[in-house]
């Protein structure tokens, strides 16, 4: 360190406002709570009845092919024998991310109009009100 440093470096200073630990701990619950419900959402739409048209690549399966090496088939075997007992489908990856994607935009615009609405002003008492034209 030169001898001017300390001459030029700003005092750190403290926040005005702390974060309530409860948005925390309400942020931590949504990152685990959506992809679950988007995944059970996506097992409930692709089991369920409806006519919906998709792929028949979505319904199958997931599998690896083997690769004539001994140690390795063996892991994709019993990687192969999980995802056809435990049904689970390449759609189901593909739509869980398409719902995971949309529960998080619904979670970010309902926090922008809740902000909107019962948010600090947007100007603060040392602002210039914006110009209005009169006529």
């Amino acid at each position: 360190m030169g001898f001017s440093s300390k001459k030029y470096r700003k005092e750190q200073q403290d926040r005005r406002w702390e974060i309530h630990p409860i948005w925390r701990g309400i942020g931590c619950a949504l990152i685990l709570l959506i992809p679950i419900m988007a995944w059970f959402t996506a097992r409930l739409i692709l089991e369920s009845n409806l006519q919906i048209p998709y792929s028949p690549m979505f319904s199958q399966p997931i599998t690896i092919s083997y690769v004539q090496i001994a140690e390795v088939d063996q892991i994709i075997g019993s990687f192969n024998r999980f995802t056809v007992d435990n049904k689970l489908m390449a759609g189901q990856f593909l739509l869980t991310g398409v719902l995971i994607f949309i529960g998080f935009g619904l979670v970010t615009m309902i926090y922008a109009f809740m902000f909107k609405a019962a948010g600090p002003s947007r100007y603060g008492p040392f602002d210039v009100p914006p110009n209005v034209m009169r006529k």
